[in-house]
């Protein structure tokens, strides 16, 4: 088995680094710069998907959207024009799972496997070897890839079918972008009141609006003015819409992910969509008259 990386961006290039700790692998982007980081680190490259397909039988992807990983795959000098029959294509994207099954439906007769292994935990989790591993996968598909999946993290989590793991990323996605605002909401509702930030979130991180924003991103970054954390506005609006269009694909209503859908659609068209996401706590700052963001520049 011989592994190749498409991707090489904040996340996949932290999964890929991750992956190389005890794998060999061949790494390709289009970004020639993150190519030649990795080509400086001693990693195998490709110059382009297409040899990077002909010289792997297991190939991770992670790229902004499903959109971008059929081009990756079916576009001009991509995975399918020199993969073999046999190979495996695992999808580390926050996608869609209807484009998901439909792309593996595609690449089934020419004896090419497409599963999905979206993961949660961001690039530290990565790094740390502690990230979420969400697959969408056969259980034959699953024994195959589980062993190659532990050198990532030891937490995997076979969500289902081909597309289960980009359902269950959506679901997680859709449920932290939104705590993100409600606890910023809460966070200037306190501020207003004249409470100190940190002792808000001591109170409240031992109470029942404890939630993984607040504990991994508002306490220990956040409220020390460490507001860059990689993800962007138009990241979050992508996950958070493509949710609720799963959700309404299928006809489950979702009224309050559609409010933060539409919170988060006006602070990209405001801000821009490669803003980072913290972005968000500065507007609710700003719409709410209070601070608990000890930073003075913006972002």
């Amino acid at each position: 088995m011989r592994i190749g990386y498409l991707g090489l961006g904040v996340m996949g290039g932290a999964l890929a680094r991750r992956l190389r700790l005890s794998r060999d692998v061949v790494v390709f982007d289009i970004d020639k710069d993150a190519v030649a980081r990795f080509a400086a680190e001693g990693c195998a490259t490709a110059a382009s998907a297409g040899e990077l397909a002909q010289s792997c039988d297991t190939i991770f992807l992670c790229l902004p959207t499903s959109a971008h990983v059929r081009q990756a795959i079916f576009g001009a000098d991509g995975l399918a024009a020199t993969l073999k029959p046999g190979a495996m294509l695992i999808d580390q994207t926050t996608g869609d799972p209807h484009e998901t099954r439909a792309m593996a439906d595609e690449l089934a007769p020419r004896g090419v496997e497409l599963i999905d292994a979206p993961v949660s935990g961001g690039a530290i989790g990565a790094q740390a070897g502690t990230i979420a591993i969400m697959v969408g996968a056969s259980a034959a598909q699953f024994a195959r890839i589980e062993p190659v999946l532990k050198h990532v993290s030891p937490n995997i989590f076979h969500a289902g079918e081909v597309g289960a793991g980009h359902v269950i990323k959506l679901v997680n996605n859709m449920i932290s972008h939104a705590q993100r605002l409600l606890t910023q909401e809460g966070m200037t509702l306190a501020a207003r009141n004249g409470l100190d930030p940190d002792r808000a979130a001591q109170i409240l991180l031992a109470s029942g609006g404890r939630n993984a924003y607040m504990e991994k991103v508002l306490a220990p970054r956040v409220l020390r003015g460490k507001l860059a954390i990689g993800f962007t506005l138009g990241l979050a609006h992508k996950d958070i819409a493509l949710a609720c269009d799963v959700a309404r694909r299928c006809g489950v209503p979702t009224p309050i992910a559609a409010q933060a859908t539409a919170l988060y659609s006006a602070m990209v068209a405001e801000r821009g969509h490669d803003a980072e996401v913290e972005v968000s706590g500065l507007i609710a700052e700003r719409e709410a008259g209070a601070r608990y963001i000890p930073v003075e520049r913006d972002l």
